[in-house]
């Protein structure tokens, strides 16, 4: 400070003003005639003590000058540092005039701006926070979220937009919706969200480079005018899959049911009407109502034990089975209807016992429905061979027959409900055409799976995979 030039050119200023004053002082006092020595020495005296008089007040004047000058540097590097970006530290109010009072000022500005920053830091942190925890709840969503602007231009994109329409995901956004999504549906969306008034519109459409079938809702973004519309994709495919068997399935079971209900309607009629009479005929016609109810009563047998294996609600136990004492049980049950039609049963199983993993009742399900299905469809004297064998980690059943065959169209259905590759022969023979829909529903609650191998006219052979028992 007291290097600064202005102080400097003050104390210079000053210094020449008393100079003067001392020289204008000494001069009048010399200029007088001293009536003698003693008054010539108090004429020195006095001029001595007016010249210290000047010196203490140049002094004061000088520190007084100094105290000005250093609050207004302070104040000027204040104003410095705040041009910058920085908050000086706090300023010492040395004096209660106009420059204490200035710097008081600066002290409260400087506290209010510190507080204002402190509170601007805090909400960018909150707003840091909010977007971060927006962010993963976005990308934890199973649905999609698409935002544009009003120019449709993409503002934002989790991920499960991204895999439901197949995107790219460092291309979306930015970019207009239109040349991103080539889909004219959601296009029409947009632009129909936009114009209309109502604040919500949906629409299911077909993405046909995935094959799924999404819905979608489009809902205005807050402001007037709309600054944009947000989108949020519904993958429905698998629920538009389950209504169509949903329907199918009530459609089989309808027709199902309606044909042995409407043939023992017919035969209590006729036997009604007359039949009862005749005794050959009334025979006849009650043991076909016996036949047509005990398949009724064997298709709701089937219905309610796919029914409870679906939701879950069986009372199987998944443990250790001996495989080859279920196939050999099984086996020696359908010998009776085997003989009949000059069948032969070969039985090639392991020479070591097999566990699977399975429910014994289960299992037991599982080989009858195969082992009745290749008795049913071979031609009287046929054969019918049952393997077993471990493979690895698997235990490998086979059910193996030379009789009718499954076209190669028709294999991956026949695991449907209700699905008959010959409904005449499936009705001929008593089939409710659920068996192979529970085998696969067993096979996947114990973990395993099964397959086919068919040829027309050479037979069928299904396998079925289980997995060995610790």
């Amino acid at each position: 400070m007291l290097n600064s030039p202005l102080f400097r050119r003050m104390l210079l200023v000053s210094s020449g003003f008393g100079f003067f004053c001392l020289m204008i002082l000494g001069v009048v006092c010399l200029s007088v005639p001293a009536p003698n020595p003693i008054g010539s020495m108090l004429l020195w005296r006095i001029l001595i003590a007016a010249a210290l008089l000047v010196l203490v007040g140049l002094s004061i004047m000088a520190y007084v000058v100094q105290l000005g000058l250093s609050s207004l540097a302070e104040l000027s590097d204040a104003a410095t540092k705040m041009s910058s970006g920085q908050l000086p530290p706090r300023l010492h109010a040395e004096t209660e005039n106009e420059l204490g009072q200035l710097s008081n000022l600066f002290n409260e500005m400087f506290q209010n701006i510190e507080s204002r920053q402190t509170e601007l830091q805090r909400n960018q942190n909150r707003i840091q926070r909010d977007n971060e925890q927006l962010a993963t709840v976005l990308e934890a969503m199973v649905e999609g979220v698409i935002a544009v602007d009003r120019d449709e231009q993409i503002l934002l994109a989790n991920m499960a937009a991204i895999r439901l329409l197949n995107l790219k995901a460092l291309q979306v956004v930015g970019t207009r919706i239109w040349e991103t999504i080539r889909l004219p549906q959601i296009h029409e969306l947009i632009r129909l969200t936009l114009d209309d008034h109502q604040s919500q519109h949906r629409m299911e459409f077909d993405v046909p480079w995935t094959h799924s079938t999404v819905a979608v809702v489009a809902s205005k973004l807050p402001g007037n005018p709309c600054p944009g519309v947000v989108l949020v994709l519904h993958d429905v495919t698998e629920l538009r899959r389950l209504e169509n068997l949903r329907r199918d399935f009530v459609s089989n079971v309808s027709h199902e049911l309606k044909t042995p209900l409407s043939a023992i309607a017919a035969y209590t009629e006729t036997l009604l009407n007359g039949g009862l009479e005749d005794g050959d005929y009334g025979r006849l016609f009650v043991s076909r109502i016996a036949e047509q109810s005990d398949r009724l009563n064997s298709l709701i047998l089937d219905l309610l034990e796919l029914a409870r294996i679906e939701s879950g609600e069986n009372d199987l136990s998944v443990d250790a089975v001996d495989v080859n004492e279920v196939l050999i049980t099984s086996a020696e049950a359908h010998q009776a209807i085997a003989e009949p039609k000059q069948l032969t049963l070969k039985m090639l199983l392991s020479e070591t016992p097999l566990f699977a993993q399975a429910d014994s009742e289960g299992l037991r399900t599982i080989i009858d429905n195969l082992i009745g299905n290749a008795v049913n469809y071979t031609r009287p004297g046929g054969l019918v061979t049952i393997r077993s064998r471990r493979e690895s980690s698997w235990i490998m059943i086979e059910v193996e027959d030379n009789g009718v065959g499954i076209a190669k169209e028709f294999q991956g259905r026949i695991f449907e409900r209700f699905f008959r590759v010959d409904r005449a022969r499936s009705r001929e023979v008593g089939g409710t055409g659920l068996g192979l829909s529970i085998v696969k529903h067993l096979c996947q609650i114990f973990g395993g799976t099964i397959k086919v191998n068919s040829q027309v006219g050479k037979g069928s052979n299904f396998i079925v995979q289980l997995k060995v028992a610790p």
